[in-house]
């Protein structure tokens, strides 16, 4: 029998991760007493297996097909058996805080995910906000936690957002400061998350008692807005946010009708506003189509009638409709058609039943990317289409009057992909100064289509030219006979007609040592810093690019300390390596490990006489090809 495991790394391993116009990672939600929503057929069916049991916050993700991957409360992380994961407990988020939890796939990752908490105002927002690294590779594919609660920034509101960054690759995860006017926003690459936030400080000080703190904040589909409640002053403020800066400006004050204002949500066109109001139940709905405080305050309107339960979350749906949660009630209630205006929205109060006392507050918060006018659409084209799969389409009769329309052809552009190597000062070492690039005719780019795998060679000037569909997510691999194949996940973009990617192949240097570049080591350990994993995440990507390469991993010290204590250092330091590199997925037999100590250093120099340059030159880790 296939394991998960194995299902997992066909699965990733075949496919291109989509961080923009992903089609499935909002598919499944869990929350408040163990239930959950499947939206994979279209319309949401209840799940009643979930293992968790929380009033407010809380956070899920599934994979691009719409499959369970994990979901959290802040505080433990289950896997897709409904089980903690081996390391998913104490995470420093409260599952009391009304955005516990947010999760973000690393780009260009097929397996790393990042969970960012958030504390509670039942401890003074003390915590703040902090993330961890789930690797879906570990524990059989059912996923571990490899580091967590790496602290950002604190106390913090209970507030937390994430958005796709401009370049539609890169995201970013906004929070806001308590006692404080600012936004914090973080960038996260695929060099991981940067822990340095970008602020702003604009809009109302949110201070007081903790419970202020309260109330959620979103920012629209689009990426170009955020808004968030000011939960004990009856506030709601919305902002322009830049997502090629993170930077938040232009603070429209909405009118303080809301009692207790709790939830907001966006359209999914981005020009609709709707808030929830605790105390009272009532949903106010804003058009933001002219954008001035005047006439987006003026567009007030009020969708339903005051209820005797609090209003919690209001949750934009992959299938466009934004669904609401109230304290006590036994529904999941649902604005049908969000992006009309005023009655048009149509919302049913009693949807889904829940039974009797078992409505929460909480709804899971998610990238509101996902949930995209251009990503519903594509969504529901999908659903349709399998829908009528397997249904006989009638023969259209000889005599049918009229002529039938062809159907339209999808929208396409060109992309230019030009595959290159380096210009080495020295062409027989590996590590020597690149000079620039050059043309590799010769080469082959291997593209993967939802359908089919085709490939095409390049022409003379090692270019060719690919007809994909606009708003299509494309993974492509380069490769030539003697050098190491190099994949990419592309994201077309709708707004261009044409574009350019160059790829780099390096040249295989068999039995030669390449020096990977700041992989550190506190004094006396053999323990990975995490400043390290940036560059081993390179070579692993390389690993997985090329499954069959066997490679050694080789770890050298300075000419200080004993001659077989470094030794051991060496091939402990070494050996850390390797376990990280097994630990993200590569088979053990691909792998050695390789101490030599002080036996072969880069800089031949009098140990006495060393600078600290040539010593740190001197203490490298490195990896050379031994098959391929």
């Amino acid at each position: 029998m296939i394991n998960r495991l194995s299902i997992f790394l066909i699965i990733f391993l075949s496919t291109c991760f989509v961080n923009l116009f992903a089609q499935g990672e909002g598919n499944i939600w869990y929350f408040g007493k163990g239930f959950g929503l499947d939206f994979n057929d279209g319309e949401p069916k209840l799940l009643k297996d979930g293992a968790l049991n929380t009033f407010e916050g809380v956070a899920s993700m599934s994979d691009h097909k719409g499959r369970l991957l994990f979901y959290t409360d802040g505080q433990k992380v289950w896997n897709a058996k409904h089980e903690i994961m081996p390391n998913g407990n104490d995470l420093m988020g409260d599952s009391s805080a009304t955005q516990s939890a947010v999760i973000v796939p690393k780009p260009r990752s097929r397996s790393t995910y990042y969970i960012f908490t958030i504390d509670a105002a039942e401890n003074g927002l003390g915590n703040g906000l902090r993330y961890s690294e789930v690797n879906m590779l570990a524990d059989n594919g059912f996923g571990d936690l490899k580091y967590k609660n790496k602290p950002l920034a604190a106390p913090t509101c209970e507030k937390i957002t994430a958005t796709v960054h401009e370049n539609q690759k890169d995201f970013w995860v906004i929070t806001h400061e308590w006692n404080s006017d600012r936004f914090l926003a973080f960038l996260i690459t695929e060099k991981g998350v940067e822990e340095v936030a970008y602020p702003s400080a604009v809009g109302s000080k949110i201070k007081g008692d903790f419970e202020n703190g309260a109330g959620y904040m979103k920012s629209s589909p689009n990426g170009k807005r955020i808004a968030l409640t000011i939960y004990q002053e009856d506030r709601v403020e919305l902002f322009d946010f830049d997502n090629s800066t993170g930077e938040v400006t232009n603070r429209i004050k909405l009118p303080k009708t809301a009692k207790s204002a709790y939830g907001v949500e966006f359209s999914p066109d981005s020009d609709k506003l709707f808030v929830g109001a605790f105390e009272t139940g009532l949903i106010e709905q804003y058009d933001l189509s002219n954008y001035t405080q005047a006439a987006i305050s003026k567009s007030r309107v009020v969708l339903n009638k005051e209820s005797r339960f609090n209003l919690g979350a209001l949750q934009l749906g992959p299938d466009g409709r934004i669904y609401f949660t109230s304290l006590h009630h036994a529904y999941i209630s649902v604005i049908l058609n969000p992006n009309d205006y005023g009655s048009r929205c149509r919302i049913r109060e009693r949807y889904i039943m829940v039974g009797k006392n078992n409505g929460r507050l909480g709804l899971p918060t998610f990238i509101q990317t996902y949930f995209s006018t251009g990503a519903v659409k594509k969504r529901k084209t999908l659903l349709a289409e399998k829908r009528n799969k397997n249904k006989k389409v009638p023969e259209i009769p000889v005599d049918t009057p009229g002529k039938v329309p062809e159907p339209a052809l999808p929208a396409t552009f060109q992309l230019c992909v030009q595959v290159k190597e380096k210009v080495l000062q020295n062409p027989d070492d590996p590590n020597s100064t690149v000079l620039g690039l050059k043309p590799l005719p010769g080469s082959v780019v291997n593209l993967d289509t939802e359908k089919k795998i085709i490939d095409y060679k390049v022409d003379r000037k090692a270019e060719v030219r690919l007809q994909l569909k606009m708003d299509g997510v494309y993974h492509f691999v380069c490769s030539k006979k003697g050098y190491l194949n190099n994949g990419v996940d592309y994201v077309s973009n709708p707004k261009l007609k044409n574009d350019t990617v160059v790829v780099v192949l390096d040249k295989i240097f068999r039995e030669k040592e390449i020096i990977l570049e700041d992989i550190y080591y506190d004094y006396d350990k053999a323990d990975l810093r995490p400043d390290a994993i940036p560059k081993l995440d390179n070579l692993l990507k390389i690993l997985k690019d090329n499954e069959n390469i066997r490679i050694q991993l080789s770890s050298h010290t300075d000419c200080r300390g004993e001659e077989d204590y470094n030794i051991d250092l060496s091939q402990r330091r070494a050996q850390s390596v390797v376990d990280y590199l097994i630990e993200s997925g590569i088979a053990p037999e691909l792998l050695v490990a390789k101490g030599y100590g002080e036996t072969s250093p880069a800089v031949d120099c009098y140990c006495f006489k060393c600078s600290e340059e040539e010593h740190q030159e001197n203490r490298r880790t490195t990896f050379k090809i031994l098959s391929d």
